[in-house]
């Protein structure tokens, strides 16, 4: 209620006990009218973070908790009020990540493609980033690929539950002609031996499990784009729209006080 005089009339013509419930409300309303931090009260509740070694976004190092994600995650935590941070992450392969982060509220998956495939799966807080994907093979093979149905004849290698296998179904990979591993650097291995033909995935994250498994990613190269990523924080749907609505403002404070520092116009975008 905007004018206070109309409230006064009706606390005034109420008992004693109801004046002071009825203030009470009217206080309350006029702070969120008023943009005041109100929902500060309320305690941020423990998270469950799950999340997978993907170096540079997060990832351990001499027992250290590193990346720019887990940065990006700290500083949130701290800006929602939590007490907790970025030793709180517990990193999983992606398989079993994505199982744990839809059985219990308020458990978190980062960081996470957002699909139209997994639209419904989680309740979403981002985007982190954007970048793009492409289906990646040897460059002695000089691929031809124009269309969709191009790659239908080659075998693909994706990680179980991951944005690759969702890109492989969404070109039409044949199901006969798909290999799934719990980890990226398996097919990575894969596509060195010529034991499949394509990997789709981000060709930064490529060419480190590349190296990683001791693999020149010079010999490779992106063939046909697989698609736009953009990278959120999944939270399981059980987690309340209060506590995902504070996460995201957050996040947005957070990147834009970011971009600010840099003299830029703040985005959240990095293609």
């Amino acid at each position: 209620m905007s004018d206070p005089k109309a409230a006064k009339r009706i606390v005034s013509g109420l008992s004693r006990r109801w004046q002071a419930v009825v203030a009470a409300g009217l206080l309350l309303t006029a702070a969120v009218s008023n943009g005041s931090p109100v929902q500060a009260a309320t305690a941020f509740p423990e998270l469950k973070l799950f999340s997978e070694d993907w170096k540079p976004y997060h990832y351990v190092e001499d027992d250290v908790v590193k990346g720019q994600t887990a940065d990006l995650l700290e500083k949130i935590l701290e800006k929602v009020g939590s007490t907790q941070t970025r030793e709180d992450i517990v990193f999983l392969p992606w398989a079993r990540a994505f199982r744990e982060a839809q059985v219990d509220a308020n458990t978190v998956l980062f960081s996470t493609g957002r699909t139209p495939e997994r639209e419904r799966l989680f309740k979403w807080a981002g985007p982190i980033l954007k970048f793009d994907s492409y289906f990646i093979g040897k460059k002695e093979r000089n691929f031809e690929i124009e269309r969709s149905e191009d790659l239908h004849q080659y075998k693909v290698g994706v990680v179980i539950d991951g944005a690759s296998a969702v890109f492989a179904k969404r070109h039409g990979i044949p199901e006969e002609n798909t290999t799934f591993n719990s980890q990226g650097i398996f097919n990575v291995k894969m596509l060195a031996a010529d034991r499949i033909d394509f990997i789709p995935i981000q060709w930064k994250n490529f060419a480190r499990l590349a190296t990683k498994a001791g693999i020149d990613p010079t010999e490779f190269e992106p063939v046909f784009l697989a698609d736009t990523v953009s990278l959120n924080f999944a939270f399981n749907l059980e987690t309340a729209d209060g506590v995902v609505d504070r996460f995201q403002t957050a996040l947005e404070d957070v990147l834009g006080l970011q971009e600010q520092a840099k003299g830029e116009t703040p985005t959240r975008e990095v293609n």
